[in-house]
């Protein structure tokens, strides 16, 4: 895959920004990411593409426009680019793990809209189930000594496009790049949140009643410390080449039923999954610095999350240029999140 030269660097991170305002159509999500796509000057040189959106909210909340999953209009727009510029038809592939909201159903796409995609463009849907997923080592592990991904995920002669929803999270307070990569995970093996939570030591739980009522701060920190290990797991195993994130709607709360839309016009993309999640979070209100899965991910070499160390770019007149002034893209008012647990009507607190 051929990128602009400035954004080979894993310190850069690109902000594009176009107006919206509610209600966003599928349209402008596509204009959105042929914006973005251009400006980085993405060309495919014959290799398979492979794009990892965020779509994990199960049948019950499978609308594209709830704000709560990469928008397929957006997906539409990359493909539209890639298709001009070195891809193959044949060769386009969405991976993730389209949830119902009862596990031990089948898996199916009916009503996200990357169905409509699927049939409009062509583009092929997958999940990682067990028979499509290779085991790999995880070096220097924290949680898993060996992780069953996605062959698309890790396949040779793929370009693996990293696409989440630019939105916050009951537990990480910003789920981005780096979590997003759970979706590439074998569907057996990513309930990650869970796993983390049982490793807090019993006489720190109270299992019998709704964690709101009683968590603190420490079992929070150790609960998001426990997702962070296994986070930095999955980054060492699956690196995206490109991730870019779709704020055309930026979403808060806990990122999940409860929360609200926001219309930002956003798209922030870069090579490394720690520098974009930086300025992500910063974006909408956070301090990325505060961030635990962020100032873990630093500390175990997988990029930097100070901002004052990243170079940032934004696009004007379709060109990448030193970013003016990040403070004027910043979300106002910035986002909020709901922590703790999902609660009634998010059925995937993970």
């Amino acid at each position: 895959m051929k990128l602009h030269p400035l954004l080979n660097d894993p310190q850069a991170v690109l902000v594009s920004r176009i107006p919206v305002s509610e209600p966003v159509g599928w349209e402008a999500y596509r204009a959105a990411a042929r914006e973005a796509m251009s400006a980085m000057r993405i060309e495919l040189e014959g290799e398979k593409a492979v794009i990892k959106p965020n779509v994990t909210v199960g049948e019950k909340y499978a609308d594209p426009d709830t704000g709560i999953g990469t928008h397929p209009g957006f997906v539409h727009g990359m493909f539209d680019h890639l298709i001009e510029h070195g891809g193959r038809r044949s060769a386009v592939y969405v991976l993730e793990d389209p949830r119902n909201a009862d596990d031990n159903e089948p898996r199916h796409w009916l009503g996200t809209g990357y169905d409509t995609l699927a049939h409009d463009t062509g583009i092929k849907l997958r999940c990682p189930t067990t028979y499509t997923c290779v085991k790999k080592p995880a070096p220097q592990h924290q949680a898993h000594p060996t992780l069953n991904v996605s062959r698309l995920a890790v396949g040779p002669h793929t370009v693996l496009f990293n696409v989440p929803k630019l939105k916050t999270h009951n537990l990480a307070i910003t789920t981005l790049c780096l979590k997003n990569m759970m979706g590439a995970v074998n569907v057996f093996d990513r309930h990650y949140c869970a796993q983390a939570w049982k490793e807090i030591p019993q006489e720190l739980r109270d299992d019998t009643r709704p964690r709101q009522e009683w968590m603190d701060a420490t079992v929070h920190a150790l609960w998001e410390e426990g997702l962070a290990r296994r986070l930095n797991d999955t980054a060492k195993v699956v690196t995206p080449h490109l991730n870019i994130i779709e704020g055309v709607i930026g979403r808060d709360g806990t990122g999940f039923h409860r929360g609200r839309n926001f219309p930002l016009g956003l798209v922030i993309a870069g090579v490394n999954m720690v520098a974009v999640d930086c300025v992500a979070s910063y974006l909408i209100g956070f301090d990325p610095s505060e961030i635990i899965y962020l100032r873990m991910a630093e500390e175990v070499g997988l990029g930097s999350n100070n901002l004052s160390r990243l170079r940032i770019y934004s696009v004007q007149d379709g060109a990448i240029v030193p970013c003016p002034d990040i403070e004027a893209l910043r979300a106002r008012p910035p986002l909020r999140v709901i922590r703790g647990i999902a609660g009634e009507g998010d059925p995937f607190p993970g």
